[in-house]
C-alpha cells in the first residue's frame, strides 16, 4: 500500500494538476449539449457546466458546437453544490469579440448589424453581442429621416421604423474601456456608391421612385443591378413652369424619370424638366409684344399676379404694374379668366410681363 501511495505522489509531483481559479480561461471537450446547459470534460480536474445565458457568446458558438469539440471557457466558480466547475462561454469570448471589432475597424470591412432600438440621435445596434450606436449623421441617404421643420418627434418615429432591420455598416470608433462602439452606414456605402455614381455621366436618363418631397425639391431613388442611389431634383428642375410647392406635383412613391445634370463629390443632381422640350424656345411662334391674349389668374403672391396663358407658359403682372392702378386689378382673383396685354418677352429668363387690357 505504501508503495502505491509513493507512486501516486511521484506521479503528482511529476505531473502536477493545475486547479483553476475564477476568471481563468480553460480548455475542455464537449460531453453533452442540452437546451439550457452544456457539459465539458476538463480531464483530471473534473467536469465543467455552462448554464443559461453563459452559453451564448458574441459569435454564436453554441450553434456550431457538437459532442467532442474542443472549447475554451472562463471559470465562473469552482464551488458548486453538485461538484461541477461552473463555466462561461460568454466571458471567454469577450476578448475575441473586441479584438474582432478592432480588426474590422482597421480593415474598414463592412459588417451587417441588427437595429435594436432608436433614440432622437440615431439607431442602437448590436455586433457580436456588443451594443453600439449609429448616429443619424452617419445614415445613408435612403435611411436619413427627412422631416420638414426638423420635428424631433417625427424624426424619432421614422427612426423607430427601422427596428429589427439589418443594416450594412463600417465601424468607425471602438473603445473597450468606455464600452463604446460607433458605426457608420454612410462610410460602408462610400466605396459601393462611388463606383455606382461613377457609372453615370451628365446627360444620362434614369428611372426611379420619389423617396421624399420637401420645400426645396424632390428626392429620387434610382440605380442598377440591385444597387440604389438617391439624387435631388431641385424645385427649379421640376418643371419649366414656376413651381411654388413640390407637393403640388409629386408624392412619395411616384414613379419618375429624370436626367443627370451634375455629379459633384458623389452627389447626383437630377432634372425632370430636362426630359421635356423647353416651351420658351419657340415662344416667339406663339406670343409677341403688344399682343392681346386670353389668360387665367393662376396664383397671387408678393411678386404680383401669375397668369396661365396656355398649358406650358405663365406670364406675370408685376407689382410695379399693379401699383399704377390698384383699383383696376382689385377684382382679379385666382381662377378668373380675362384678357391681358403682353408688355415684354424674355425667352432666356422665361419671363412674359403682362398688364390688364
Amino acid at each position: 500500500m505504501s508503495k502505491t501511495i509513493d507512486t501516486m505522489e511521484s506521479l503528482l509531483q511529476a505531473n502536477p494538476i493545475h486547479l483553476p481559479v475564477e476568471g481563468e480561461d480553460i480548455q475542455g471537450t464537449v460531453l453533452e449539449i442540452g437546451t439550457n446547459a452544456m457539459y465539458i470534460n476538463l480531464g483530471p480536474i473534473g467536469t465543467g457546466i455552462v448554464l443559461g445565458e453563459e452559453l451564448h457568446d458574441g459569435f454564436g458558438t453554441i450553434k456550431t458546437l457538437k459532442k467532442g469539440d474542443e472549447v475554451t471557457a472562463t471559470v465562473v466558480t469552482t464551488n458548486t453544490v453538485d461538484g461541477y466547475i461552473e463555466l462561461s462561454l460568454k466571458q471567454a469570448s469577450e476578448d475575441k469579440v473586441w479584438d474582432d471589432l478592432f480588426a474590422k475597424q482597421a480593415s474598414e470591412e463592412p459588417v451587417e448589424v441588427k437595429i435594436i432600438d432608436a433614440n432622437k440621435g440615431g439607431l442602437l445596434i448590436s455586433i457580436n453581442g456588443i451594443n453600439g450606436f449609429l448616429p443619424v449623421s452617419q445614415l445613408a441617404y435612403d435611411h436619413y429621416p427627412r422631416v420638414d421643420g426638423g420635428d424631433k418627434t417625427k424624426i424619432l418615429s421614422r427612426l423607430k421604423e427601422y427596428t429589427g432591420d439589418i443594416f450594412r455598416v463600417t465601424i468607425i470608433n471602438v473603445d473597450r474601456e468606455e464600452n463604446k462602439l460607433i458605426v457608420s452606414e454612410k462610410a460602408a456605402r462610400k466605396t459601393e456608391e462611388l463606383q455606382l455614381v461613377n457609372s453615370y455621366q451628365k446627360g444620362d436618363t434614369v428611372e426611379g421612385e420619389v423617396t421624399g418631397v420637401v420645400d426645396f425639391g424632390v428626392f429620387m431613388k434610382f440605380g442598377k443591378d440591385g444597387h440604389k442611389l438617391e439624387g435631388l431634383v431641385h424645385i427649379s428642375e421640376l418643371s419649366w413652369q414656376l413651381v411654388e410647392n413640390p407637393r403640388d406635383l409629386y408624392k412619395e412613391g411616384d414613379k419618375v424619370k429624370a436626367q443627370v445634370i451634375e455629379i459633384v463629390n458623389g452627389k447626383v443632381s437630377l432634372s425632370i424638366k430636362a426630359l421635356s422640350e423647353d416651351p420658351w424656345v419657340k415662344i416667339a411662334e406663339k406670343f409677341h409684344v403688344d399682343q392681346i391674349v386670353e389668360g387665367e389668374v393662376a396664383r397671387m403672391n408678393h411678386f404680383g399676379i401669375f397668369v396661365q396663358l396656355d398649358s406650358e407658359v405663365r406670364g406675370l403682372i408685376h407689382n410695379s404694374e399693379i401699383e399704377k392702378d390698384k383699383a383696376k386689378y382689385s377684382n382679379l382673383k385666382e381662377g378668373v379668366a380675362t384678357q391681358f396685354k403682353i408688355l415684354s418677352i424674355d425667352p432666356q429668363e422665361h419671363r412674359i410681363s403682362l398688364c390688364l387690357v
